[in-house]
């Protein structure tokens, strides 16, 4: 495991000023449902493209037709806006099936209507040697905002994210996991609460020294807040940071090294750059070496758990709960397994770039371990 110690530097202190920064310069009470009655008030879902491959080239399948997804009324009525990333396969016909939501905002109507509209999208399939193929990794985040309202924090959220603040603030732990259980029961509006209420969670998992719980709201901050429309410049690259951090920490090279891309695309950053370039090489000698990669795996609420694979062969340890099944997700190849620890899977290059989906009871821990393929190890 690569740590990067120097690293931490830009971890509690710094985040919680920027976080207060951010707070206080958009505490405006939210007017956002007022002036929308359907969704066609809505502004145009976003459709990002799936991310750049680092370590490969990919041969993508090509969009003949995309169907935006319809903002649902209900939704639009009451000024919520939110995210949903999907995991899908695209047929050997150019259909899309196997529609997996990987993560979202927490809004089940949207994660409907992203499917729904998923389900209507159309690729010019691939080919091998004249021969159509299956996409199996493919991934989208669809993003549901308004446009032409108020954007701002509801007073009572105000309130209530100050509660958890000063609780925080005061190492209570116990009322600020508490607090923060009680907002997200009462429901998060928009794009805004959203990203502060992700940016509690953080600093709460910090507090309780729960990297993976960190990580995965490090990530939703910075799937809502893209651009540091909401934070500041300051507070996201600060967040790029910690992010870079956790998923080196957890072996989530892939993901780090990603990151790391989004790093240096930013403005009057040559220092942060320069001090995460030493880890990037570290990366790239760990991955191109004998050495076990230990990733730690638990499996979420809704039953599953993702990991982007860093090399072609794998096996299970250490798990406490229940596991059912391993399913792999390559560009070129979808394979469904028993979940078992005396197993090892070796994964043919021709595959190309996949992903794991480990399926299980809620809460189920284990360790997922990144070993040389068998051609390395001869």
């Amino acid at each position: 495991m690569i740590i990067p110690a120097k690293l931490f530097i830009v971890s509690s202190a710094s985040l919680m000023a920027s976080y207060a920064l951010a707070a206080n310069a958009n505490d405006t009470p939210s007017q956002a449902g007022a002036n929308v009655h359907t969704d066609e008030n809505a502004q145009p879902i976003t459709v990002s493209e799936p991310s750049t491959v680092l370590l490969e080239s990919a041969k993508m399948p090509k969009p003949v037709k995309r169907v935006e997804p319809k903002y649902p009324i209900s939704m639009a009525r009451k000024g919520a806006e939110g995210w949903v990333q999907l995991n899908y396969v695209v047929g050997t016909d150019g259909s899309v099936n196997n529609i997996v939501v990987v993560d979202s905002s927490g809004i089940e109507d949207f994660e409907n209507a992203a499917i729904r509209a998923l389900k209507s999208w159309e690729y010019s399939p691939a080919y091998v040697d004249g021969k159509p193929i299956e996409q199996c990794h493919n991934d989208v985040q669809m993003d549901f905002k308004l446009d032409g309202v108020q954007k701002g924090v509801r007073r009572k959220f105000k309130r209530n994210y100050q509660s958890v603040r000063e609780a925080l603030n005061s190492n209570d732990i116990a009322l600020a996991r508490d607090l923060s259980e009680s907002m997200k029961d009462k429901g998060l509006l928009n794009s805004i609460e959203f990203t502060y209420y992700s940016l509690l969670r953080a600093d709460l998992a910090m507090a309780q020294n729960d990297e993976v719980s960190e990580l995965k709201y490090v990530e939703r901050i910075l799937s809502t807040d893209k651009k540091g429309e909401y934070l500041g410049n300051e507070a996201h690259r600060v967040l790029l940071n910690r992010l870079f951090v956790l998923q080196l920490n957890q072996s989530q090279y892939l993901g780090a090294l990603e990151t790391f891309q989004r790093v240096e695309t930013q403005e009057d950053n040559k220092k942060n750059i320069a001090l995460l370039k030493p880890y990037v090489t570290k990366i790239v000698d760990l991955l191109e070496s004998d050495q076990v990669i230990s990733i730690p795996g638990e499996v979420k609420q809704d039953g599953d758990w993702w990991h982007e694979l860093s090399r072609n062969a794998f096996s299970l340890s250490n798990v406490n709960g229940t596991l059912n099944t391993v399913e792999l997700r390559c560009h070129n190849k979808r394979e469904l397994y028993t979940a078992t620890t005396d197993s090892t899977w070796n994964i043919p290059a021709s595959w190309g770039r996949c992903s794991v989906r480990v399926v299980g009871v809620t809460d189920s821990q284990f360790t997922l371990l990144e070993v040389p393929s068998q051609s390395n190890q001869s």
